[in-house]
């Protein structure tokens, strides 16, 4: 993430030139790899999404198309019994959390709860991923991951707590972890998240908005520059100063105030002289654009208007290119995540003997799927979740409305 310096005074600086990837540490004292700087890498990814808009609307976007109308399975009718233990150890509120973290976070952490003789999943919940750690590979494989609720808080004196990874625990070890990961090369323990190109930009559409919100609180309008040509105060002095000035001008009730000043030597007065930004408006709604923009390149938004952003350029409004936007968004975007996730449940629904064809009933349109070149009934579920029976009245409904259409283009 970019690095930001230290305030002086109420200035903060972005360096975005001084973006680099999160460090991941193995550290002798310690049994569990740290992320990022101060070990908090996930806490700055949860401040970017709160921080900029455009982030968070593309990523609860994405969630919510990945996510769809939930899990189903395109064999429950056919196999009712096993459909119902799966729903009854996973419920929909639970797969939602856990798509939310592995789009927001880049991974997301299931947690698996046996019973007592740990011959049976009873429960799969969602574990929060930043509270999580990865504990040093043994043998190639991570086979814990250390808890902590605020890992930014760390003090020497607390003692993490470590959970076993799935298949890893001991016979009274009831609960484990199974964290869905995607492959990143040069990535073991930590993946990172698939927009990780953009975050410099996430920090700059808050820098911009920060930037008009000061604009607003402070009544120094435009920037002054204060020179007292008296001698140079002590700190405590200058501080005191300022504390003053702000006191008394700063804010939006005393806009439109002036200084009244009196002295009794000339060469001695106070100089103010307003600082000039050329074009500062302009400026920083380029700035604005562009961060937008490249926000929605680093998550590969295909056409804005799809997450409800209104869009100047690219694709238009009208139906035929809306569908091919979110056909080339479901295909590009949306599925590598649903089969990921996917993947890893039925991985985990093995130990129970639970075998289902699942999928996630998608929020397009039927008219927005491809169903051109479908050729079993198995794979037209899956892609306008709708069950088999009430696709067949779609596809009626539509052919007859086809054939009325041609009849009346014949006469």
């Amino acid at each position: 993430m970019p690095r930001k310096n230290k305030p002086t005074g109420t200035i903060r600086v972005v360096n975005l030139q001084g973006y680099t990837i999160p460090e991941i540490k193995e550290d002798y004292r310690n049994d569990w790899v740290t992320y990022g700087e101060d070990n908090n890498y996930f806490g700055g990814l949860i401040d970017n999404y709160l921080s900029s808009p455009t982030n968070s609307c593309c990523i609860n976007g994405i969630v919510d198309m990945i996510y769809g109308r939930g899990l189903n399975a395109t064999d429950s009718e056919e196999k009712p019994e096993m459909y119902a233990r799966f729903k009854m150890i996973l419920k929909d509120e639970e797969v939602k959390k856990i798509v939310n973290d592995y789009k927001l976070l880049g991974q997301g952490a299931i947690q698996v709860v046996y019973n007592k003789s740990k011959t049976r999943i009873t429960s799969l919940t969602h574990f929060p991923m930043e509270t999580l750690r990865a504990e040093k590979a043994d043998e190639g494989k991570i086979r814990a991951y250390y808890y902590h609720p605020k890992w930014n808080e760390y003090k020497p004196s607390d003692s993490p707590k470590r959970i076993p990874t799935f298949g890893n625990g001991k016979a009274n070890e009831l609960r484990e972890l199974f964290v869905i990961k995607p492959y990143r090369p040069g990535f073991y323990y930590y993946a990172p998240v698939d927009y990780q190109g953009c975050l410099q930009y996430c920090s700059l559409e808050e820098e911009v908005s920060n930037y008009h919100i000061n604009n607003i609180l402070n009544g120094l309008q435009p920037s002054l520059l204060i020179n007292f040509n008296n001698g140079v105060p002590d700190e405590e002095a200058q501080q005191l100063i300022e504390s003053k000035i702000q006191d008394k001008f700063g804010g939006t009730s005393n806009s439109g105030k002036f200084i009244l000043a009196f002295n009794e030597d000339p060469d001695r007065q106070a100089d103010i002289e307003p600082i000039h930004l050329p074009d500062a408006h302009a400026q920083y709604q380029f700035l604005a654009d562009e961060a937008r923009e490249k926000i929605m390149l680093g998550h590969r938004v295909v056409s804005p208007i799809l997450l409800g952003i209104k869009d100047n350029t690219g694709f238009g409004n009208n139906a035929e290119e809306l569908r091919t936007a979110s056909v080339l968004m479901d295909n590009i975007v949306i599925r590598p995540f649903q089969e990921k996730i996917i993947e890893c449940l039925k991985t985990i629904l093995m130990f129970n003997e639970i075998d289902l064809n699942l999928y996630f009933v998608t929020l397009q349109p039927i008219e927005f799927t491809q169903l051109d070149n479908i050729e079993t009934k198995i794979k037209r579920e899956e892609e306008t979740g709708e069950k088999l029976s009430a696709m067949d009245r779609v596809k009626s409904l539509f052919k007859k409305k086809e054939d009325g259409e041609s009849t009346v283009r014949n006469d």
